[in-house]
């Protein structure tokens, strides 16, 4: 950040827009940085109006307390006593309420006249905000600046300073090797979270422990719910859960060590990720799910069908702060699941006024140039839904296409069915109940085995019988029957474009 604004305030931009998630933070690196050449610094917010953070006899901007952001705009244009930075807080929140409101016209007014004359009194108006989506009305007035999270240096002095601070006194397990793994696992947390995972660990155990790699990690796996985009996901499952699907599992099983120190010795480039493509209920997410488990990772769901927001340019700040996100967490999984929907109406007019195009190339951008160990496992139901740039050699180290169940194939998943199910398997996986299956999916073999055990309950709770499975195959009617033409055609296009998931 400090690089950015040094360049912006030595070039005179008049009028800067930092993004920034951490408020406190970045105001003193602001302030340092606008000393450094010859600024005076105020602070402006609508509670407090002006507080000067320079030292020194100052003259004040404005009378008074100037705590409306017209008066303040304007006493700001008024003042021309020395080169000044003017810091305002929370103007993205002010921008919001008065967007439908008479008053909004006049404030648009105001800071673009005084960008004319930020520029011949030499004076910088800074505008602290938690997104990098800034009023379309101000666009040619602005310029961007964007203070990023801690990297692992400033993590480790956080965490240093902290126990410092904080562990006088108290049982202090902190050492060089700890503190590097609490830098490690609180990639993608701002300090302030930092340093109260610090302090939740320090109360729960009564002195700063070992334990406390796992406390600041549990405090992260919060912070990363509150984003709404993303989402950990607690992987149970294992290869024993997938019944067939041979060529994705060796597949995953031969990158098991991919994400380790001696891939890294041995140049072994990181992997980018898979593409599966396949009818619903062929096992997809169910493999999403398991290779977090086989690549030793944690597993993030993406949820990019809540990126879209009502503000001009804020989707795409949504989207950009859920892929930074995503990238400090590496290494991990990333799972999209029916990614086609989210970028549905790309190839197409959308009616969003190109917001989808926009989130979509940021995205696509993103697959391309990341360098973390960031591994992403797309799943998708229609390959008709997707953008042909999506598909190109590059942007995944594979496309998978899961087919109907072979014979094979079916016994095995109603050999894990059974089990997930506390039923005993003898007598009941036959040759016939195999071959009434076939077009079934992993997903609609599972329905069938819910009926007829409900029929069997409801018979006195008995014992479930190969005939109960065989009876129950008439009255679920499978997906590749229902849409005959549709899976067909899928299934033309992934034997032919992609690599068999058995």
């Amino acid at each position: 950040m400090e690089i950015q604004l040094e360049l912006r305030l030595r070039s005179r931009s008049g009028m800067i827009w930092a993004a920034t998630l951490e408020e406190d933070r970045s105001v003193p690196r602001i302030q340092a940085v606008a000393e450094k050449l010859g600024y005076v610094v105020f602070e402006w917010t609508c509670v407090a109006g002006f507080v000067q953070l320079s030292r020194g006899e100052v003259r004040q901007p404005g009378d008074g307390r100037c705590t409306n952001i017209e008066q303040a705009l304007g006493a700001v244009g008024e003042y021309k006593h020395q080169p000044t930075v003017f810091v305002f807080r929370d103007i993205h929140l002010l921008a919001k309420r008065l967007e439908n409101a008479p008053d909004y016209v006049v404030i648009v007014r105001r800071v673009k006249d005084l960008y004319r004359t930020l520029k011949q009194n030499g004076n910088t108006v800074l505008f602290l905000a938690s997104s990098a989506a800034m009023p379309s009305e101000l666009e040619d007035c602005l310029t961007l600046v964007e203070a990023l999270l801690p990297d692992q240096q400033e993590r480790t002095a956080i965490i240093s300073t902290w126990i410092t601070s904080n562990c006088s006194g108290l049982p202090c397990e902190a050492n060089e090797e700890t503190i590097h793994k609490l830098a490690n696992v609180a990639a993608g947390m701002s300090s302030r979270q930092i340093q109260q995972a610090l302090a939740m660990s320090v109360v729960k155990h009564k002195a700063l422990k070992a334990e406390a790699v796992d406390d600041v990690l549990a405090e992260k796996i919060l912070a990363v719910k509150t984003s709404e985009i993303l989402e950990y996901i607690h992987v149970i499952e294992s290869l024993d859960d997938v019944g067939g699907l041979s060529g994705i599992k060796d597949y995953l099983a031969k990158r098991a060590l991919s994400f380790g120190q001696a891939a890294v010795r041995y140049g072994l480039p990181v992997p980018k990720g898979i593409l599966i493509l396949g009818p619903p209920g062929t096992g997809k997410s169910l493999i999403a799910k398991v290779s977090a488990s086989v690549l030793h990772i944690p597993l993030l769901r993406f949820d990019l069908g809540r990126i879209h927001a009502s503000l001009v340019g804020e989707s795409e700040a949504r989207m950009r702060r859920a892929l930074a996100m995503a990238e400090s967490q590496a290494p991990v999984v990333i799972w999209i699941d029916e990614v086609e929907k989210a970028f549905a109406g790309v190839t197409g007019p959308s009616g969003d006024s190109g917001v989808t195009q926009r989130v979509f190339g940021c995205f696509l951008t993103w697959t391309q140039e990341r360098t973390k160990p960031v591994f992403i496992i797309a799943t998708a139901n229609n390959i008709r839904l997707l953008p042909p740039e999506f598909l190109r050699k590059g942007r995944f180290d594979e496309i998978f296409f899961v087919d109907l169940p072979t014979p094979s194939e079916r016994k095995a998943i109603l050999q894990v069915l059974l089990r997930k199910h506390g039923l005993s398997q003898k007598g009941l996986v036959t040759e016939g109940l195999v071959n009434k299956l076939d077009r079934y999916t992993g997903a609609e073999i599972d329905c069938v085995i819910t009926e007829a055990m409900y029929e069997a309950f409801y018979d006195d709770q008995r014992p479930v019988t190969v005939k109960d499975l065989e009876t129950a195959t008439t009255k679920i009617l499978p997906l590749a029957d229902q849409m005959r033409g549709e899976i067909e055609e899928l299934r033309r296009w992934g034997k032919v474009n992609a690599r068999p998931a058995s």
